[in-house]
């Protein structure tokens, strides 16, 4: 039997449309770029669809548009905060294509007094945790919020690339393959988290048969993404304040 596996809350959403209580949600579009916020009240809507209770803001364009400018305003509604300092975290594995959407954001990071940097790499490859060594870090660092990138799962695969969602509620990392790690969120690290994803692949599960897929141009439409989120970030602080 196949399993409907996705990390995005607006397809979570439309698996189940009969929400009444404890959700809110609102779509607008700018251009051709629809924005869908869906706010999470309380404990009814979580156990409705299966998100903690927070903002998850999904904007939904085509591979090829340039929404830096609408991801910055998206995240600086959320931080709320003109002066925060912020630190970057890039979850993934840089050697294989489909998990490198983290480290490539990093690598386009205008670093400074308000925005720092940190790939925790994967524990496979360096024997740490990455969640616990996102924690030391952000004790060292001491930032006012945690910005946390990495490759998410969708329902189908035509949101592959082209749906952003950013999540005031942190992440957990693998949890759209099923891995059981620490969730990355503010009661683990003491500052607000939030996270920014893109469906880089979907997964269909069949039995205890799992199956990986994504599009040929998985390469370029990951570079382009990781350009998009790094210049959303980039775009919260005029240079000379970075």
């Amino acid at each position: 039997m196949k399993s409907f596996i996705t990390d995005l809350a607006v397809e979570l959403l439309r698996r189940n449309p009969h929400h009444d209580r404890g959700i809110t949600v609102k779509s607008r579009r700018v251009d051709r770029v629809k924005i869908t916020t869906t706010q999470i009240t309380n404990e009814v809507g979580a156990k409705q669809i299966g998100k903690p209770v927070g903002t998850y803001v999904n904007i939904e364009c085509a591979t090829e548009d340039d929404i830096s400018a609408i991801l910055a305003a998206e995240l600086q509604k959320i931080i709320a905060r003109p002066n925060a300092r912020i630190l970057v975290v890039g979850l993934g594995n840089d050697r294989f294509v489909a998990d490198s959407l983290g480290p490539r954001v990093l690598s386009y990071i205008d670093t400074g007094d308000r925005l720092m940097t940190f790939e925790p790499n994967v524990g496979g490859i360096t024997g740490i945790n990455s969640v616990d060594a996102v924690k030391q870090i952000a004790v060292l660092c001491n930032p006012d919020v945690a910005v946390v990138i990495d490759s998410l799962v969708s329902g189908d695969a035509g949101k592959i690339g082209c749906n952003y969602q950013i999540a005031s509620t942190g992440i957990t990392p693998g949890s759209g393959i099923g891995r059981d790690n620490k969730r990355l969120d503010e009661e683990f690290l003491g500052v607000p988290v939030l996270a920014i994803g893109v469906p880089i692949c979907t997964i269909i599960q069949n039995g205890k048969k799992v199956l990986h897929a994504t599009v040929k141009e998985i390469d370029q439409i990951i570079a382009f993404c990781a350009l998009n989120i790094a210049a959303g970030i980039n775009g919260l602080y005029p240079r000379k304040t970075r």
